[in-house]
């Protein structure tokens, strides 16, 4: 058995957002694998926490946000079981970083703190410093997550040599399963690990339930491991689970959230909406440039894309104009009557100099629009497929979402936009267009 030792800091109450993490893998005996980071938590530091920790504003400015290190800390950790002191807090932060990116994180925990009362009883206190302190553990930096993740292994190393493998065994915390009358854990062999919808059913052949995942078996499973009263009362009374396979998550998330509008399940939760506060729009300015303009939804007739916080909107921008190497004075960056900054350093072609043509420009403009904007005639976005053999779509004409389809591999593009067969009409609703911005945003390479 391995085990992923991890510690993680934080910008503190409310938000919790990750700023270092580190993880130390070792199988009881040698670390065999370790990871190390600060992360950018698009959120400001707090004095206090920076006084605690050491770990500035400037320190995570360039760091890699979460999203950019969770295949590897999913890779690190995968088969391990997750080690921390005082689990619950790393696991629950870990845990909603990657539920913001619409992923189930799960792994097997262990407690050094529960550890060390059961092993190592009569300390005054258990806390990593103090502990450390007694057992001569040395912990060079306190509050970071590489000082304290291995500190916290220097102690599982002692843990693991003062115990056997049966009493670390039974302690390793992976919840039974909750089961009905109807339902037992035999039931969970035939769901696939696949993208899909799936739908939890009562004795009454009523719909109780409906949610979707990138693994549809993990999913499910969770759902009856969880400890929480509503989920417990919720499983009890399954008698029944089917799903739909969806080959992608794009189409995994409109389609559940139309089940959810058709049938009302009782255990689902009104779907809540983000407050889309900042928009992404764009106009032709007196000269026939093509600019782009951010601002307040509710100041923007019809924005390409929407933002909960100015700042996430400022990133995506300011990404577009680096891969893009877009003019800072017609992305609203930069207010200047001469040539911009960019262009100075080499990162703007040159419209606003004169070296690169308003056409030249607004084509560069108008592929970059095509990603993201409804207001093109037809779009489309092509995905993976159910099966190896089928391809799948989501359709937006007109600058309205019109639904999705599946279709076999060999046929081309083209054809199966003008044949309807192929198509599963839906209808466009402030929830589809979160999610289909959401994916694009998402998808910017």
């Amino acid at each position: 058995m391995k085990y992923s030792i991890i510690d993680v800091e934080t910008t503190g109450y409310p938000h919790n957002k990750v700023t270092d993490i580190s993880i130390v893998v070792t199988d009881g005996k040698n670390i065999i694998d370790e990871f190390h980071s600060l992360v950018n938590p698009e959120h400001s530091i707090p004095y206090s926490i920076t006084r605690l920790t050491g770990i500035t504003n400037e320190m995570v400015k360039d760091a890699p946000f979460f999203y950019q290190l969770a295949k590897d800390i999913i890779s690190i950790t995968k088969d391990t079981v997750f080690v921390a002191h005082n689990v619950n807090f790393d696991y629950r932060v870990i845990g909603n970083e990657f539920k913001s990116l619409g992923y189930k994180y799960t792994r097997k925990k262990l407690c050094t703190v529960k550890l060390s009362r059961k092993i190592l009883p009569g300390h005054a206190s258990y806390s990593l410093g103090k502990l450390c302190m007694d057992l001569n553990i040395p912990i060079h930096g306190r509050h970071r997550a590489k000082g304290d993740a291995l500190a916290t292994y220097e102690l599982f190393l002692l843990l693991y040599k003062s115990s056997n493998n049966q009493f670390f065994s039974a302690n390793i915390s992976e919840k039974q399963l909750t089961v009905s009358n109807y339902i037992n854990e035999d039931y969970f062999n035939n769901i696939p690990k696949k993208n899909g919808v799936y739908y939890f059913w009562n004795k009454h052949n009523q719909i109780i339930y409906i949610g979707k995942s990138v693994n549809l078996k993990e999913r499910v499973i969770s759902h009856f491991r969880s400890a929480n009263k509503k989920e417990i009362k919720m499983c009890q009374q399954v008698a029944k689970i089917t799903y739909a396979e969806t080959g992608n998550d794009l189409i995994a998330q409109l389609k559940e959230s139309a089940e959810i509008k058709k049938y009302y399940p009782i255990f689902n939760r009104r779907q809540k909406l983000e407050k889309e506060n900042y928009g992404l729009s764009f106009f032709t300015n007196p000269d026939g440039i093509i600019e782009f303009r951010l601002d307040y939804v509710k100041l923007l007739s019809n924005p390409i894309l929407t933002f909960e916080r100015k700042q996430s909107a400022n990133l995506f921008l300011e990404k577009l104009i680096d891969k893009h190497q877009l003019c800072l004075k017609y992305t609203g960056k930069e207010k200047t009557d001469s040539s911009c900054f960019n262009y100075q350093v080499k990162k703007c072609l040159g419209v606003c100099a004169g070296k690169e043509t308003i056409k030249q420009y607004n084509t560069r403009m108008l592929k970059i629009l095509s990603k993201y904007s409804y207001n093109s005639s037809k779009a489309s976005i092509f995905l993976n497929g159910r099966t190896d053999s089928e391809k799948s779509f989501v359709l937006i004409k007109n600058g309205v979402y019109m639904g999705y389809g599946f279709f076999p591999n060999d046929l081309k593009e083209d054809e199966v936009l003008e044949n309807s067969k192929y198509i599963i009409t839906q209808k466009e609703n402030r929830d589809t267009k979160r999610i289909i911005h959401s994916y694009l945003k998402k998808n910017e390479k």
